[in-house]
C-alpha cells in the first residue's frame, strides 16, 4: 500500500494558505527556532538550561498532561518529558567513556 504523503502534504499547505497561512504565533515560534537553530552555541545553551528544567518540572511522572501551545494535543494524550539531559550531551558522555 502506498500513501501518497508529498501530494497530501501539498494540498494541507495550499488549503492552510488559502485560508490565510498558519497563525501568528506558531509563524513567531518557528522563527524563534529557526533563529536559534541557526546558532549552534546558542541553541546548546539554552536547551542545556531548559531539558532539565522541563525534566524537574514533569516531576516523578515523567510527562505533562498539559502543554501551553499544545492544548488540543494534550487533551487526548500526555507528552512525555525530557529525561534531563540533551542528546548532545548524552552524546558527549558516551563518547568520552569510550576508548578513542
Amino acid at each position: 500500500m502506498s500513501i501518497p504523503l508529498p501530494k497530501m502534504m501539498r494540498a494541507w499547505r495550499e488549503r492552510d494558505f488559502a485560508k490565510g497561512g498558519s497563525p501568528l504565533r506558531e509563524r513567531i515560534v518557528l522563527k524563534a527556532w529557526v533563529f536559534t537553530a541557526k546558532r549552534p552555541r546558542l541553541y546548546h545553551a539554552l536547551s542545556g538550561a531548559i531539558v532539565p528544567f522541563l525534566a524537574w518540572r514533569a516531576g516523578r511522572s515523567g510527562r505533562f498532561a498539559r502543554l501551553p501551545f499544545g492544548k488540543s494535543w494534550t487533551r487526548t494524550r500526555d507528552f512525555p518529558a525530557p529525561q534531563g539531559k540533551t542528546f548532545h550531551q548524552l552524546y558527549a558522555k558516551a563518547k568520552r567513556g569510550t576508548p578513542s
